[in-house]
């Protein structure tokens, strides 16, 4: 596992280095996001989860990750309550929202295989749910725009998420037993190859080192709060619920996750000022989580 540790981090670099080298520009990383997150993780998704047997459990870890999210939610707006509208708005938005197709699936897959990724994919559900629902209420509330929630849209953005269709589809699949063709599996195994090299090598495209000092004071808070919050509430998870141990770790693991890249586009829509603040700790988190996953797979693997 170091060596694959290893192996993540070059790719990483290789990105960031091409970035900086003018061959690959942030422009092109949005078309290897297209391909990654319309192609090659479908195309994991569905070798990985071909096969699997299905757990019962599993229901309850979307509904422990929507929980989480909304106390985290409340408890970041709380903490952050003497700052603006646009603070409180960003660290709302930013609470909870996990980056789990580009970092974690690939990094998952590596480390627990497809039973890691059934348990993540789980773990996504409650993820998107509250990604393109609340986290999007949140932005919009704090934002000078207004405050109203949009069903249909919370619905046409999940319905649009290919990676999160794919895994509802192929869990209907194995429910009902429906095996697909060795021939599909095989074309789809082909290309699923490709995704841990172009997942990481897009991480690294979009990775920024530049630190805003006006912001940084508030960048320090909230990281203190998205991994002290994260490892507490994991930990308690880990040691006192009475489920199976990778459906502990997927909870222990994914609270600590680097922030989802899909912040940046709200803020953006809803015109908020503090895009540098929400830029910077995205980039941050990716670099802390590797390291994370990393000492974790050295003490538990």
């Amino acid at each position: 596992m170091t060596q694959s540790f290893i192996m993540i981090i070059a790719l990483i670099m290789l990105g960031y280095i091409l970035k900086k080298l003018k061959y690959l520009k942030e422009e092109d990383g949005r078309v290897l996001a297209t391909l990654v997150m319309n192609v090659t993780l479908p195309s994991l998704v569905i070798v990985t989860l071909s096969g699997v047997e299905i757990d019962a459990s599993l229901i309850m870890l979307p509904i422990i990750m929507i929980i989480y999210a909304v106390i985290a939610k409340f408890l970041a707006i709380l903490l952050f309550l003497k700052y603006n509208n646009q603070i409180r708005g960003s660290v709302g938005m930013m609470a909870s929202a996990f980056n789990i197709g580009l970092f974690a699936y690939p990094l998952v897959e590596q480390m627990f295989g497809a039973k890691g990724l059934l348990y993540f994919g789980m773990f996504d559900i409650g993820g998107s749910i509250m990604m393109f629902g609340v986290t999007y209420f949140v932005g919009s509330y704090f934002s000078e725009g207004g405050d109203t929630f949009d069903m249909r849209y919370l619905l046409m953005s999940m319905l649009k998420t290919v990676p999160l269709m794919t895994y509802v589809i192929m869990l209907i699949f194995n429910v009902i037993h429906f095996k697909l063709p060795s021939q599909v599996l095989d074309f789809f195994e082909i290309i699923s190859k490709a995704n841990l090299p172009l997942s990481m090598i897009l991480l690294g495209v979009f990775l920024n080192f530049k630190i805003d000092k006006y912001y940084l004071p508030i960048a320090m808070k909230y990281l203190a709060f998205h991994y002290g919050l994260g490892a507490f509430v994991g930990a308690i998870c880990y040691f006192l619920l009475p489920f199976n141990e990778m459906f502990r770790t997927t909870l222990l693991i994914g609270w600590l996750l680097p922030i989802g890249v899909a912040i940046i586009p709200y803020a953006i829509e809803f015109k908020y000022k503090t895009i540098p603040l929400i830029s910077m700790v995205t980039n941050i988190t990716i670099v802390i989580s590797i390291v994370i996953l990393y000492i974790f797979q050295l003490i538990m693997l």
